[in-house]
C-alpha cells in the first residue's frame, strides 16, 4: 500500500511538472491552444487522491504540496488567461503572452471632449433647456471622468460621445472605438 501511494505521488509530481511545461509552452506561442485536458485529468486525479486514505504522515504531506502547488498553478493560470482575453495582456510579434504597458493612453482626444461639450450645450439650448457657457468646464470635466471609467470596463479602448435630440430631450451616447 505504501509502494503504491508512493507510485501515485510521483506519478502526480511528474504530471504537474508537465502540465507546467505545457502552460509555459502555451504563454510563449509555441502551443496554440490552452491545455485544458491534460489540466482536467491531472485535477480529477487530485481530487481523487484527496478522497483516499493516506497511510504515512510524509506521504500525506507530500500529496498535500501537490496539491498545493497545483491549485497555486491553477489560480495563476486562471488569471492570465482571464488577463489575455480581457485585454490586459497580449501577444507580441513573436507569440509571447506580454502584459500591457503601464503606460496609460487617454481614453478620449481632449478636442472630442470639447466639441461634445459645446454639442450638448447647444443641443439643450435647443430643447428650451438652460445652456449657459459657464457649463462647459463642467462638462468637460463629467465627460472626462466618464469616459475614463467606460475606457477601464472595456480595456484600453478609445470613447468618443455623440450628442443627439431624442423626444425633445438632448442624449450623450458613448461609442467604443
Amino acid at each position: 500500500m505504501a509502494d503504491e501511494s508512493k507510485e501515485m505521488l510521483d506519478r502526480l509530481e511528474l504530471d504537474l511538472v508537465a502540465l507546467k511545461h505545457e502552460y509555459d509552452l502555451f504563454f510563449n506561442g509555441k502551443r496554440r491552444a490552452e491545455p485544458m485536458r491534460e489540466r482536467k485529468d491531472l485535477e480529477t486525479r487530485l481530487l481523487v487522491g484527496s478522497r483516499r486514505a493516506i497511510v504515512g504522515n510524509a506521504d500525506q504531506l507530500r500529496f498535500n504540496n501537490i496539491s498545493g502547488r497545483y491549485w497555486t498553478y491553477a489560480n495563476l493560470w486562471t488569471r492570465m488567461v482571464r488577463d489575455l482575453e480581457e485585454g490586459r495582456m497580449h501577444r507580441d510579434s513573436g507569440g509571447n503572452v506580454r502584459r500591457t504597458t503601464g503606460e496609460r493612453r487617454e481614453p478620449v482626444d481632449r478636442e472630442l471632449i470639447d466639441r461634445a461639450a459645446e454639442a450638448l450645450l447647444e443641443a439643450r439650448r435647443s430643447c428650451g433647456l438652460a445652456g449657459d457657457p459657464a457649463d462647459i468646464p463642467a462638462l468637460r470635466e463629467t465627460l472626462y471622468a466618464r469616459a475614463m471609467e467606460i475606457s477601464a470596463s472595456a480595456g484600453g479602448k478609445k470613447v468618443e460621445f455623440l450628442v443627439s435630440v431624442e423626444g425633445g430631450k438632448p442624449k450623450v451616447k458613448a461609442v467604443l472605438r
